[in-house]
């Protein structure tokens, strides 16, 4: 207790500049400086600057310096390099080999003198340098995000539509390669905003505070085992330039949707300050149909039962970030940063339901109203110590974390009687839950003589969760509200994870290989007050990854990857009391529930040529213990959804992309993923496994019209989908977008429709030998949204990555 006091103490105080913020830690460097005329002495513009790999001497990137002859190259994978620099005329020369390391993320190269250099002034040609849409790195895919015609009008999740097989669906829940299980990181790191509310956040995080997103199907030991499917790490911009600069944006859309944010970054040399705010009001109506029916166990005869829900909600989200760097000296940089995010949101609804015997006569029928004032509140504090000793790459890293969550729905409901004619019955349900998280990392780099290189690692999670539910209804006989002992319950987790790593990197010759272990030990308490059941479930598990790289040439590239990742149960998963959502649908937890394993495999390639880049990726996964949704019938019209075990669920896939220049007119990106499923459930009393073939496309084209204005469309296209106990229909979506830049180059108006054809919705089939079940959700009709993005300060280069986004939210 006395440490933790402490450590919130320290927290504290470096937020408020006793500890300035370190720079988040990610495998990638930047590589910046200035190009001069060695003679005249002054700064050059429109260099080419070409940063070339020691290994091949293959490119890595290109780029070109702006008028004061400054350079910023982003996102370089950790290396060593030489950069190659130059005018027409003048020829070129080269640096000497520099690294990109742990130790040296930022490579700073300062004033390069170009001799003999020939200053031209060319009118009318302007020098482009496109970064590729995506690319591979030892065990991960980079998309820059900012290189597509997008929005800013848009959220993260809309954002995510267009990643490769990552989707997003009616109810802004993330999936990869068809899962849900897979964890998200942002800057690399864990985050009390990605927690068991993450869907709502990513519906309201900007999409214009992103730099570029990482999917990871298979990571290496470094980083937590969670989320079968993998990693997707949302990297945030994190400006460093020396001076000052920022933007302004404002937009506003169809139903009085509106959002804006402002974004700044202060750089006098030493240290770095940076922060951002937005608020985004949104309007979200939605549509539900629910059609089933059953044979009655007692009768033997068939009920039918529908279900039509018509809901809207307006939440008001506002999302801040600040933060500060600051570097003791050559060894030494501390830092802090403190996120935050707030959301309101007031729901209307109204549920009919009606219920039919065989015969088609209804024998109920009845309205249930809603009105639920909630909110949700986020708050995460972060310090940071790097250490650099005085061998080059070697590094010690020490970080601490603290997060809170609080939630509460206040849920009003009224029940208006049709058939059978009676009185209008009110209950209530508070459901209020409060999480915190504290996370404890120690990181530890040695290079060895031979381009290798040991990491280990130690980190301690610690997660509580109070999860408090109080139901309550009107007694008219008493003419008062009366506590629901069936709809009342407290759910408290306790859990504690301990973890150590370590991981083996080396480069040998056209081989690269990375391999590593995990070790980790879980320690899980429950506790369901109302019932005094208590559970526990510790468990130990090993999780091995292996990461193979072998370059044919300077344009392809082989990949080899294994690992084994898990699925932890959240509390909601584990707790077994009933929570009551209508009369006909009870939803509960269940404390037995065991972590969901997976063993992951896939080999790829890379194949560059000259302006087009292609990708694939072959796959296999093997995974047991599955969660999965069980309904079943409890009564005549009840039924009980709960969380059971799958026996084993196994998929192969190939996973297919592409993305190239025609010229200066447009670009176009296609991606593909198809897999085989096959789910055993015969542990769930179900004989005969179920296997399909599914797959989702992705067309993405961004068209130059004129210099400065640009046409974005992207469609996306998922196909029949298996589940355990039925399938998904398949679902498509059409959006376009327009960007028109102003002649001061620091103004932008943007233009989406989200939803051309109004053709997005989620159908899902339930059918087994004593159920069939039909659900169909859809979101209002098509969103119209227009902005305008201002960009201030120095260096007044404009970002490359303001974006057009859509709401593809159902």
């Amino acid at each position: 207790m006395i440490q933790w006091q402490l450590a919130r103490v320290l927290i504290v105080l470096c937020l408020f500049g006793t500890i300035p913020l370190l720079a988040q830690k990610t495998e990638n460097g930047t590589v910046i400086g200035f190009v001069f005329n060695k003679k005249t002495g002054r700064p050059i513009g429109t260099a080419t600057l070409v940063l070339r790999n020691k290994i091949g001497d293959k490119i890595a990137q290109t780029s070109v310096s702006d008028d004061s002859g400054a350079f910023e190259l982003k996102g370089v994978p950790y290396g060593e390099y030489r950069l190659v620099y130059g005018t027409p005329g003048s020829g070129n020369q080269s640096t000497p080999y520099f690294t990109v390391d742990a130790s040296h993320r930022w490579q700073n190269l300062g004033r390069l003198d170009l001799a003999g250099a020939v200053v031209v002034t060319m009118d009318k040609f302007e020098v482009v340098a496109r970064q590729e849409a995506f690319l591979n790195s030892i065990d991960r895919k980079v998309y820059n995000v900012g290189l597509d015609l997008q929005s800013l009008s848009g959220s993260t999740s809309d954002l995510l539509q267009n990643i490769p097989s990552v989707e997003v669906d009616i109810e802004g829940n993330v999936s990869l390669r068809g899962s849900e299980s897979v964890l998200i990181l942002i800057n690399g790191k864990s985050s009390t905003l990605m927690g068991a509310n993450r869907a709502a956040v990513l519906e309201q995080m900007p999409a214009d505070s992103i730099e570029r997103i990482e999917v990871i199907t298979n990571p290496s030991a470094k980083y937590k085992p969670d989320g079968t499917a993998g990693i997707i790490n949302i990297v945030l911009k994190h400006k460093r330039e020396v001076g000052y600069s920022g933007s302004v944006r404002v937009t506003g859309g169809t139903n009085r949707r509106y959002s804006g944010g402002v974004n700044a970054n202060f750089n006098p040399g030493k240290y770095n300050l940076y922060g951002n705010f937005s608020l985004r009001q949104d309007s979200r109506p939605r549509y539900y149909e629910n059609s089933r029916w059953h044979v009655d166990a007692d009768t033997g005869k068939v009920v039918f039962t529908d279900q039509l829900t018509r809901e809207t909600s307006r939440p008001l989200s506002r999302i801040a970030q600040a933060g500060v760097d600051y570097t003791l000296d050559d060894r030494n940089k501390l830092g802090a940063a403190i996120n935050y995010n707030y959301r309101t949101s007031h729901h209307h609804a109204i549920q009919t339901n009606i219920s039919r015997d065989d015969a088609g006569v209804i024998t109920s029928s009845y309205d249930r109203t809603k009105t639920d004032p909630e909110f949700e509140k986020e708050v995460e504090l972060t310090t940071l110590y790097q250490h650099s000793f005085p061998q080059n790459g070697r590094e010690l890293n020490l970080e601490l974390r603290h997060g809170e969550e609080t939630e509460q729905e206040d849920n009003h409901y009224a029940n208006i009687y049709h058939a059978p004619l009676a009185p209008t019955t009110y209950d209530n349900a508070l459901i209020r839950e409060n999480n915190t998280s504290t996370e404890t990392i120690a990181e530890y780099v040695h290079p060895l003589g031979d381009d290798s290189k040991i990491e280990a690692g130690y980190s301690r999670l610690g997660n509580k969760s109070d999860m408090d539910y109080i139901g309550t209804f009107f007694d008219p006989a008493a003419q008062a509200w009366a506590v629901d002992s069936t709809a009342t319950n407290r759910f408290l987790v306790d859990e504690a994870i301990h973890a150590f790593y370590t991981t083996y990197g080396r480069p040998v010759g056209s081989f690269g290989l990375l391999g590593g272990l995990r070790v980790e030990k879980a320690f899980v308490d429950s506790n369901q007050v109302a019932t005094q059941t208590v559970n526990s479930n510790d468990y130990f598990r090993l999780f091995p990854t292996l990461h193979l790289t072998y370059n044919l040439t300077d344009s392809c590239q082989l990949q080899l990857n294994y690992s084994r990742r898990v699925r932890r149960p959240e509390g909601d998963d584990l707790n077994p009391f009933p929570e009551y959502q209508d009369p006909y649908n009870l939803k509960a937890g269940n404390p037995h529930l065991k972590p969901e394993d997976i063993h992951s495999i896939e080999t790829g390639i890379q194949y560059r040529n000259n302006e087009t880049t292609y990708l694939a990726a072959l796959y296999y996964r093997h995974l047991y213990h599955g969660f999965t949704d069980v309904a079943r019938y409890i009564d005549r019209t009840t039924l009980l959804t709960t969380k059971e075990n799958l026996a084993t669920n196994r998929s192969a896939g190939l996973e297919l992309a592409a993305s190239s220049n025609i010229g200066s007119l447009a670009t176009i990106n296609l991606s593909s993923d198809a897999y085989y499923e096959q789910i055993d459930a015969s542990n769930l009393g179900f004989s005969d496994k179920k296997s399909t073939v599914t797959w989702n496309a992705k067309f993405n084209t961004n068209v130059h019209l004129t210099k400065s204005i640009m046409l974005q469309i992207n469609t996306n296209y998922k196909a029949k989908r298996l589940t355990p106990q039925g399938y998904r229909h398949p679902a498509f979506v059409t959006n376009l977008g327009l960007r028109y830049e102003l002649q001061d180059n620091k103004t932008s108006f943007i233009l989406t429709v989200s939803d051309v054809f109004d053709s997005y919705k989620e159908r899902t089939l339930v059918d087994t030998p004593i159920l069939h079940e039909e659900i169909i959700r859809r979101k209002t009709a098509r969103v119209i949204y227009a902005g305008l993005i201002y960009n201030f300060g120095k260096p007044s280069k404009k970002s490359k990555d303001d974006s057009l986004q859509y709401d593809n939210q159902i």
